[in-house]
């Protein structure tokens, strides 16, 4: 179906078009009939993973389907109890996997929630009637007043002071004033100012409009499409355990052809073989490294969860560790949401404010000389102003401060209250007789208000352009009018990214309501507002500088005010011109990728803009975050690899489509989370170069026993035993501090291996010395004390055990000396190493052990000689770590970093 750019025509054609009465609507039966032909107005819901698929998801891990084939192998080669051991530790892993998934889902339809509303409809008849906006069709009239929720797209044919925030929708931050009056067919989203947008919420004043648009052909629900077309990307995580699956697979398969080809050419029996080869292939595999992996991911969700910052998907934790570059938002997550003026100029002087946002009694205004705003004539005069003329409330709520209207006349009243004015009893002295609400054509808005005393007073608020031309003098005592110095200071203000508002009065003695024409005015002064930064994204913003990390502000603003933010904020560098989405769209594709790897600062952007610019970043290799709290954003974040919304001011379709929430709305907690993932990645890395050493060290006792003929040191299931006891070891890993350096060094490149070539050889050493230790200790309890083979094979599994203890130490920081890796920081530590020494013990002493695991006990002098062999690996791995430090420390000064573009 051809969609129709309705903001281009005039209403009359709009009702041609749509065969509807512009002031009545359609009749109940033609709204019938239409209703079947374009459905209800709803939108596709969000596409769901059933439970059960959810679950299933959980086997599709590659390492988990390594240990399932093996399963099925040790069942085969008659190991029943190996396989049940390998498949009660999936299944365990796969219900922490589950567990944590479901907790973080969000079960709301969000999407279809916000046109879930009652709205005034006129069915044929002029009196509007209550009823669900599922059931609007195009051709209905919709009446609409200050709180109300758009329920549909509409053209508007009667607007008076009608202000809407479309924020959500367009990432304006200012309430949108709307007109009649016909806008260009290419114009852009947010200068379609004749359209009232489904989901969006009226403000200020009152209007009427036709349905044009319903379910998904509105704004909405293009972006709701967007949003359920995205492909969803495989987080880094899960494309290098790909990547090393597919090469640790062919090394099991490979380790076990070989051995059973060479205990065949040995003239070894064929099915005795096979089994030693099944044996030392489950020996390789990491039955523990899933679980262990999943724990941590976990742990750190547990971890974001405190610091606020909630994870919808395990990999995602890990992920933020890998986040190149950051697309976030302006309005709300950048900058606070909260018109707030921070300068007024009157005739007596300039006043300055603290404070940021609509509470009014943190901060205060003050002048030079610390003078008194309350006994200051001329700044009185121009809060009543501010106050007087004015048709919002603010309101306390249990999370805070909000303003009840429009947030620019918000921030008069919360100025007024900091100066020390009682607002309620200023309006309650001066009642209302009549108003002039604000429109585009006047730019002012006037209100005819009662003195104390009995007079009448005009109180006039607007563009400084409009005010400039209706005054004669300076204040209420006849100075010459400025009008050059003050045109001067509103062009410096607007540079620094404010909104300037003027204000004047005149006196109205004998009117009982707003004149057509105006009496010459006296200009009272100006008050300049910004929407601020937040307090602490400029500390966050300088982390991520140093970290390596690009930043990309994105917003509806007009560019010069995303510029001077911007500026403010040190987002950027200088002589690169922000970009609108106009200039987006009309960009090849080429010239695309390479714009917005440029630039940092991108203004009157569209979703289909967003969704393209995370697309080309992806393009050039970053793992892109996309922070933000509208509806526009939800399409972005679902491409992206990090979507993050925001927790407080966030719409729910934006948190439906995130990875992660922001509890606090707090761009620092981001900032806080990236770190918190570099630390699981280091964390995750640890567990492995601790794991798989003694994995690989069993499959080359196995090996070189075969090779050279001598009998197997440990049996089959005493390997599953030490791969169960490491992985318990491994548990403390999960739960380590973030070594020094984490945030001072790039990214990891997204092809980097999930093990480097410096830990590559720590995994070889240790596997080469426990593998040496192994056999020395199987020799010395068989020639030299003339032990039974189940004495030596026990003395071996307990050395084995022993070493991984040790290793512990060393292993818990990556590239950090083991003194400077604090036991008492890890809570889990000490639990873990005495309950190993607690099940080794039984391993060896317990009878119903000693059946199953074909063990034996062991003197004093063994565990003596065990203990000093295991011990030996702490001193081995500290000196390899010292000669790889050069060219391993992934910590290098901030200095030598350099600086991302858009950082």
């Amino acid at each position: 179906m051809e969609r129709i750019s309705w903001h281009s025509l005039p209403p009359a054609e709009v009702a041609l078009r749509l065969a509807t009465d512009a002031v009545l609507g359609v009749t109940p039966q033609e709204a019938g009939s239409r209703q079947e032909r374009y459905g209800r107005n709803e939108l596709s819901p969000p596409l769901r993973v059933p439970a059960w698929r959810r679950f299933l998801g959980q086997f599709e891990n590659p390492l988990v389907i390594i240990l399932l084939v093996s399963a099925v192998a040790s069942a085969l080669a008659g190991r029943g109890t190996d396989a049940l051991v390998i498949l009660a530790v999936t299944i365990v892993n796969a219900i922490i996997g589950f567990v944590q998934e479901m907790k973080a889902q969000g079960a709301i339809d969000a999407l279809a929630k916000m046109v879930k509303t009652e709205c005034a409809v006129r069915r044929g008849v002029e009196q509007p009637v209550r009823m669900s906006a599922i059931e609007l069709v195009p051709g209905d009239v919709v009446l609409l007043a200050t709180g109300d929720r758009v329920p549909a797209d509409l053209r508007l044919v009667e607007a008076k002071n009608l202000r809407i925030n479309e924020s959500a929708l367009t990432g304006e931050s200012l309430p949108v004033e709307k007109t009649l009056e016909s806008a260009p067919a290419d114009a852009a989203v947010g200068d379609r100012r004749c359209l009232a947008f489904n989901g969006t919420l009226v403000t200020a004043g009152t209007g009427r409009g036709v349905v044009v648009e319903t379910g998904d052909r509105t704004e909405i629900g293009r972006i709701n499409a967007l949003m359920n077309e995205a492909e969803e990307l495989d987080t880094p995580l899960v494309q290098r355990l790909e990547q090393f699956s597919k090469v640790f697979g062919a090394y099991v398969l490979g380790f076990g052809v070989l051995i059973f080809v060479v205990g065949i050419l040995r003239g070894m029996d064929k099915t005795e073989m096979f089994m030693a080869a099944v044996s030392a292939a489950v020996g390789a595999i990491p039955e523990g490294l899933p679980a262990v992996m999943t724990i941590v991911l976990a742990i750190g969700v547990k971890n974001m969860a405190a610091r606020q910052a909630i994870i919808r998907k395990l990999p995602a934790v890990e992920t933020l560790g890998s986040v190149t570059v950051i697309c976030s938002d302006k309005t709300g997550t950048l900058t606070a949401n909260e018109m707030t003026i921070q300068t007024l100029l009157c005739p007596s002087g300039r006043f300055s404010v603290e404070g940021v946002g609509f509470n009014p009694t943190l901060g205060r205004v003050y002048a030079p000389g610390d003078r008194d705003p309350v006994r200051d004539e001329d700044f009185a005069r121009l809060m009543h102003a501010g106050v007087l003329c004015n048709d919002s409330q603010l309101r306390m709520e249990p999370h805070g401060w909000v303003v009840e209207g429009d947030p620019t006349e918000g921030a008069l009243l919360t100025v007024a209250a900091k100066a020390g004015f009682d607002t309620a009893a200023m309006r309650a002295a001066h009642p209302r007789l009549d108003v002039l609400p604000f429109d585009s054509a006047n730019q002012i808005m006037v209100t005819l208000n009662r003195d104390p005393g009995g007079k009448a007073i005009l109180w006039v608020k607007g563009s400084v352009e409009r005010l400039l031309g209706m005054c004669d003098r300076f204040g209420f005592g006849g100075q010459p009018l400025p009008a050059a110095s003050i045109q001067a200071q509103v062009q410096e203000l607007a540079r620094q990214g404010m909104r300037v508002l003027a204000l004047a009065a005149a006196p109205g003695e004998g009117l009982a309501q707003v004149p057509e024409k105006l009496p010459p005015l006296a200009f009272l002064g100006l008050v300049a507002m910004i929407d601020p930064p937040r307090a602490e994204v400029r500390d966050a913003l300088a982390v991520c500088r140093k970290a390596g990390i690009g930043v990309k502000m994105i917003t509806g603003d007009h560019p010069e005010t995303a510029a001077a933010i911007a500026r403010d904020l040190g987002i950027g560098e200088a002589g690169v011109p922000p970009l609108t989405g106009r200039q987006l769209g009309e960009m090849p594709l080429e010239r695309f990728a390479e714009e917005a790897h440029r630039t940092a600062v991108f203004a009157r952007v569209a979703p289909e803009h967003k969704f393209r610019l995370v697309e080309a970043l992806q393009k050039r290799g970053d793992i892109v975050a996309m922070t933000g709290d509208g509806v526009n954003d939800a399409p972005a974040l679902k491409r992206a690899e990090i979507g993050v919304a925001m927790g407080l001011s966030g719409t729910e379709v934006a948190k439906d489509a995130s990875d992660m929430l922001l509890v606090d709305d707090n761009f620092a907690t981001l900032v806080r989370a990236v770190e918190e993932g570099r630390n699981v990645f280091n964390n995750l890395v640890k567990s492995m170069v601790y794991i798989l050493p003694t994995n690989t060290a069993q499959g080359l006792v196995v090996l070189f026993a075969i090779l050279f003929g001598f009998r197997l040191p440990v049996t089959p299931v005493q390997i599953l035993w030490v791969n169960l006891l490491t992985a318990f070891l491994s548990l403390p890993l999960a739960f380590e501090a973030r070594e020094s350096g984490l945030m001072d060094r790039p990214p990891r490149r997204p092809d980097e291996p999930l093990i480097e070539g410096w830990l590559l050889v720590r995994i070889v050493v240790v596997a080469l010395w426990m593998t040496l230790v192994s056999f020395v200790i199987f020799w010395y309890e068989r020639r030299i004390m003339m032990a039974d083979v189940e004495v030596a094979r026990t003395g071996v599994v307990t050395t084995m055990v022993l070493v991984e203890l040790f290793y512990l130490f060393p292993a818990r920081g990556l590239w950090s000396p083991m003194p400077n890796v604090a036991p008492a920081l890890n809570i889990a530590l000490w639990p873990c190493l005495l309950g190993t020494v607690a099940l080794q013990l039984a391993f060896t002493y317990v009878p119903v052990l000693q059946r199953i695991m074909e063990s034996r006990p062991i003197d004093l002098d063994a565990w003596l000689v065990n203990w000093a062999a295991a011990a030996s690996i702490i001193p081995i791995i500290e000196t390899l770590k010292r000669w790889t430090m050069p060219t391993s420390n992934p910590g290098p000064d901030a200095a030598s970093l350099p600086v991302p573009p858009g950082a």
